[in-house]
């Protein structure tokens, strides 16, 4: 069993490689990162009253991990003390990122455990938290949880569990889906006509392949990995899932299932280590689609880097598992054609791009009203015509990297919580209708 103070240092060791990771990439702010790390551990500290010695340990042995200095920490306890409110949203990079997200749960969970069990407020904390990270999926909750309990050999009731191997690869329910439906699912995402004609075609030609095979005819021959170009936000993992639920419908798969991946996790640390880390992500995508984001980051960086390892195993296991295996690589369009130019085994088997659109002012729009249906919002019609003015505004601006539905998904985030504070200061009692509604002084051009 670890102290708190080393096991905060054992649980966060790898916390500087991500976030430099984060920031080369995705140009992330540092102090940001920092701070939604900090942010999350002052919360689980004090979710259940005044911190205690091996709390305060823990978080000394994390500010030392991290290099922080007293006057940078104390700058970002600084911005959590002016906070308005602590609000789980505070967490948008995290939620962007699978990797930040997993390491700041595995740090809180680490830090509720260094006392003992959780208690009960700790355990409804790290539920919300985990639900604000990760959504309906809980595996990763439930890794996290295991890491952490594993620090201090913690054995008590867990609030995630780890789904075994066939769990893991079986969806939770029976899909009784048919072609049709998910073509109908298909067509009515928002926007991506081109995307969506191009997956047409191709389901179109398999049907026919697999008629002509039926007939004892030829069939041509067809690679089915590939290449998903555009920017963040544009569908192409919601694309992804849908896809491999067409191939299996078609029966060019069994299981129809999709497993998403990036760099981390399937670059290792050492010699040896990145082959086996890769070749267990494509086990678990066997039957299904493996689907790496932003596969361009594993262009070597220089010969320490083991970015190339991870490539030529995938190149070797998409040839010996040709059959049960196809691959979708995604990612930026100029930087995704580099990737594949880069490697004359990917060259010849990516051999299609898709390519995503950046979405048009109406599409924001209506993927904006598909948030507010989601979470019982309307629009009042001073706020849609305040929007399209958010959009056409937004639109107009170079596009280095423009954010799509997640850009929509963060101007909602930010326009209920204006509500919430124009709201607020009302004194008479609130209406359903005043809850609801959403309206143009909720919504602020210079702020989008």
């Amino acid at each position: 069993m670890q102290d708190p103070r080393s096991a905060a240092r054992i649980c966060l060791k790898d916390f500087p490689d991500l976030k430099k990771t984060l920031i080369k990439r995705y140009a992330f702010s540092d102090f940001e990162i920092d701070f939604e790390l900090r942010f999350a551990l002052f919360l689980t500290a004090l979710i259940d009253g005044d911190q205690v010695a091996a709390e305060r340990a823990f978080i000394q042995g994390a500010i030392s991990a991290l290099g922080w200095s007293d006057m940078y920490d104390g700058l970002i306890k600084s911005r959590i003390d002016n906070l308005p409110t602590y609000d789980l949203a505070q967490l948008r990079t995290a939620k962007e990122r699978p990797q930040l997200a997993a390491a700041i749960a595995e740090a809180s969970f680490a830090l509720a455990l260094a006392d003992g069990d959780l208690s009960n407020d700790e355990s409804v904390f790290l539920t919300n938290l985990c639900n604000t990270l990760f959504g309906q999926n809980t595996e990763p909750a439930a890794l996290a949880e295991e890491k952490a309990r594993s620090l201090f050999e913690r054995s008590g009731t867990r609030l995630f569990d780890i789904p075994s191997k066939t769990e893991q690869q079986t969806p939770a329910e029976e899909d009784t889906s048919t072609l049709e439906d998910q073509l109908a699912k298909l067509d009515k995402l928002v926007g991506l006509e081109g995307v969506k004609q191009e997956i047409q075609k191709l389901a179109h030609f398999l049907e026919i392949q697999k008629q002509r095979e039926e007939h004892k005819l030829k069939t041509a021959p067809l690679s089915l990995h590939l290449v998903f170009s555009g920017n963040p936000g544009t569908g192409k993992t919601t694309v992804a899932r849908i896809l491999a639920k067409i191939y299996q419908k078609l029966g060019v798969l069994k299981s129809g299932h999709l497993v998403e991946t990036d760099r981390m996790g399937l670059v290792g640390q050492y010699i040896g280590h990145t082959a086996k880390k890769t070749s267990e992500i494509i086990d678990k995508a066997l039957d299904g689609i493996l689907f790496i984001d932003e596969a361009y980051s594993l262009l070597s960086g220089g010969e320490n880097d083991f970015g190339g390892e991870a490539i030529d195993t995938l190149v070797k296991r998409m040839e010996d598992d040709r059959d049960r295996l196809i691959v979708i690589v995604a990612g930026y369009p100029a930087d995704m054609e580099s990737f594949i130019q880069a490697n004359p085994g990917l060259r010849s088997r990516f051999s299609k791009t898709i390519h995503f659109e950046d979405y048009a002012s109406p599409d924001l729009l209506r993927i904006f009203k598909i948030f507010c249906q989601n979470n019982e919002y309307e629009l009042a019609e001073d706020a849609e015509e305040k929007l399209n003015q958010v959009f056409e505004y937004e639109l107009q601006k170079p596009k280095v990297d423009f954010g799509n539905g997640r850009y929509v998904r963060n101007l909602f985030e930010q326009v209920i919580r204006n509500q919430a504070l124009r709201l607020s200061q009302h004194t008479r009692t609130l209406a359903k209708e005043d809850l609801v509604t959403i309206t143009a002084n909720d919504i602020l051009l210079q702020n989008s």
